[in-house]
């Protein structure tokens, strides 16, 4: 048993008992395992002890009052840094953009390993099972928008408000970039309406399919919802598009007016039908799989007179008699999840490698961050079927023989540090990690347009993700400009007025206002970085010339420009920029590696070999690996069974703890293991019914 129940003991620390006011006086430890493992994942001894002996209403109280907003394991590195030029990558030689995304691919892999970590290792179980709900609930598939960062800052939204208030997750997934690539809204315009998010928004996320809407409903929500898009530009974060978006007035579920996705969440909300479908897939979570009517009604009721708060709505349904009650024991399939971790928490297990959970996990059928459609994953008895009973008997053999070598890392085979440190910049430098060349094309009044973006920008004082510079160029002195910075600090171009308003933050300005002088808008770092571009031009537009757009298009067709037109027309800036603004006030360092922060780890991809990038990736695994422990662990099989409650030897103590509902007396067969403590726990745990809760 040491092989499972592996490591350093530990304990956790009992809270004193809140008085009883409702429920039994004292849990037993039967009534105490089934509250923390429904509201949980699995339950060790530890937990079943500290929780035995409360009444329902204080132990309720207790684990409500726990539900945290924040992880207790902070989230990758990378989670929190530029967002990555997704729509730019493909501008690069092909081993970079390769490279770009399969750092990608490893990042989702190491996101899906830190969440099973924090389900292991949390206080608050509730929090991360509401949070696993609300992303099955609000489910989006990673593959459609290969976006780790936006998969994270959904998990992060989920966490901050799994037990919040309703209103605020049915506003915010109308702005999630994730969902809106999911959905395609970002192909929502006036002129044709993408009734995607619209229709799943009624049918999956609030009322339910069928349930007081009607197909006109759904066209006009989604007329509602034209112009929520994302800046692909910036950061990738939300923005309203007013030119995409329908303002004629629409009728949604009987109201009437110029509605857009702000006031759908209040509409649906305030429509009779909307709480039963919530309520119901609630219940179904933590009660029963056959939900009761008349206490979906009268949850419902509790719900809407608390505002949609979610608190009140779950402290209610974990007080109904239908939650204790005998018969809804035994009711539930685990999921994936719910079967691994809670063995990893149940059991105390040490897990040195937390990819081993995720695999396990995924070769159940249920991958973090992928589920199937936007329906989310079938769950209840579709969990098991003839290909995963099997499977799930193996993976807990598995488990129980667990017995990996520990990590052996040091973190110094990080990518980013395989091509070597980039020369830090100073102060009078113009600082660019990374220039993309997006777009050299020429219009049909022969005007030239040239668009380049600059990534990781440094320029006195400030750093900018990103700065956008697109010269539509008629004539050494005849061009227009167009600005977007994003994601600065420590602030952007504030100062600068908009002569409209733009939702995706550019800033238009041309060669006649700058010879006029009617400038005096721009704050002198703001014209000294203008300068700085426009004079650099030229060696910034050199910088590019191993990327595939100079290379597999040669702009020698007629709708493009040659090379020697393109180089010519920075020149001209170049020059225009000398005469009105001077020489430019900083030298140009370009990173002789791209960023980290692009997301290529600081490799020159040129030139790389496929056994060098091979070599790589091996490395990056190697030091992307962590393990994980539970709050609670054990040393032996002993261990586990004295610390149940009276613990000590006894076959109907350990099924008690272990399982929502006794064995059949004909199927038990204890005898053979009465005095085997590990052969005990293995008997339990591969009988059918360690996988119903």
């Amino acid at each position: 048993m040491k092989r499972l129940l592996a490591s350093s003991a530990a304990t956790i620390a009992i809270c004193a008992a809140l008085p009883a006011v409702a429920g039994p006086d004292a849990m037993t430890s039967e009534e105490a395992r089934h509250l923390i493992s429904r509201t949980g994942f699995g339950a060790s001894p530890d937990e079943i002890a500290a929780m035995t002996g409360l009444s329902y209403q204080a132990a309720v109280d207790q684990i409500i009052a726990g539900i945290v907003t924040e992880p207790s394991r902070p989230m990758p590195a990378w989670v929190d840094a530029w967002a990555y030029p997704y729509d730019q990558i493909w501008t690069l030689n092909e081993t970079a953009s390769d490279l770009f995304f399969n750092n990608r691919w490893m990042e989702g892999e190491q996101l899906q390993q830190w969440w099973l970590a924090e389900m292991v290792e949390t206080p608050s179980p509730l929090t991360e099972k509401l949070t696993l709900f609300w992303h099955d609930h609000f489910a989006t598939n990673a593959l459609e928008h290969e976006n780790p960062q936006w998969a994270a800052q959904q998990n992060r939204f989920f966490r901050a408000n799994a037990a919040g208030n309703f209103a605020d997750l049915a506003e915010g997934i109308l702005k999630d970039p994730a969902m809106l690539v999911y959905l395609t809204n970002t192909e929502n315009a006036k002129e044709a309406p993408n009734e995607n998010l619209a229709r799943e928004y009624m049918e999956l996320f609030t009322l339910g399919e069928g349930r007081g809407y009607t197909e006109e409903d759904v066209v006009a929500a989604a007329r509602a919802l034209t112009g929520f898009t994302i800046n692909d530009f910036g950061a990738g974060n939300f923005v309203f598009d007013e030119e995409m978006h329908d303002f004629r007035r629409k009728t949604i579920l009987g109201k009437t007016g110029r509605f857009d996705g702000e006031d759908l969440p209040t509409i649906v909300m305030q429509n009779e039908n909307f709480g039963p479908y919530i309520v119901e897939k609630l219940w179904k979570t933590f009660v029963s799989d056959q939900p009761d009517p008349t206490e979906v009604t009268r949850l419902t009721t509790i719900w809407r007179e608390a505002d949609w708060e979610l608190q009140p709505l779950l402290r209610a349904m974990f007080r109904t008699d239908a939650f204790w009650a005998a018969e809804n024991r035994a009711t539930i399939v685990k999921s994936p999840v719910e079967l691994m971790v809670g063995s990893v928490r149940t059991f105390g297990i040490d897990v040195p490698n937390a990819g081993h959970l995720a695999w396990a996990v995924g070769d159940l059928g249920q991958q973090l961050f992928f589920p199937p459609n936007v329906g989310g994953w079938p769950g209840g008895t579709d969990w098991i079927n003839n290909a995963t009973a099997s499977g799930r008997a193996t993976m807990l053999t598995y488990m129980l023989d667990y017995d990996p070598e520990p990590l052996e890392n040091d973190g110094s085979m990080m990518m980013m540090q395989a091509g070597g440190a980039a020369t830090a910049p100073t102060e009078s430098d113009f600082h660019v990690g990374q220039v993309f060349t997006l777009e050299a094309d020429r219009r049909e009044d022969d005007r030239g347009v040239v668009t380049l973006t600059l990534f990781d920008v440094r320029f006195q004082d400030h750093h900018w993700r990103s700065v956008s510079f697109v010269a539509d160029v008629g004539g050494p002195e005849d061009f227009e400009i167009a600005m977007q910075v994003s994601d600065c600090a420590p602030d952007c171009f504030a100062d600068w007025p908009l002569a409209e308003e733009d939702p995706y933050g550019w800033i238009w300005f041309d060669s006649e206002q700058i010879a006029e002088g009617d400038i005096d808008w721009m704050r002198p770092m703001d014209r000294d970085l203008v300068g700085a571009i426009m004079g650099h031009l030229p060696d910034l537009l050199q910088s590019t010339r191993d990327q595939r757009v100079w290379r597999s298009e040669p702009w020698d067709d007629g709708e493009r420009l040659t090379e020697r037109e393109v180089l010519t027309g920075t020149v001209w800036l170049a020059s225009f920029a000398a005469t009105h603004f001077g020489p430019p006030v900083a030298d140009l360092t370009l990173s002789p590696h791209p960023p980290a922060s692009v997301g290529l780890g600081g490799i020159d991809a040129r030139g790389l070999s496929e056994e060098e990038v091979d070599e790589m990736y091996e490395m990056l695994e190697e030091a992307n690996l962590f393990g994980t422990a539970p709050p609670v662990t054990y040393d032996s099989a002993e261990d586990w069974l004295a610390a149940l409650p009276d613990g000590g030897f006894d076959s109907l103590r350990a099924e008690a703890a272990l399982l929502a509902t006794s064995l059949p007396a004909e199927g038990r067969r204890m005898e053979k293991v009465a005095t085997d403590p590990e052969a005990l726990i293995r008997a339990i745990v591969l009988s059918p019914y360690y996988q119903l809760n």
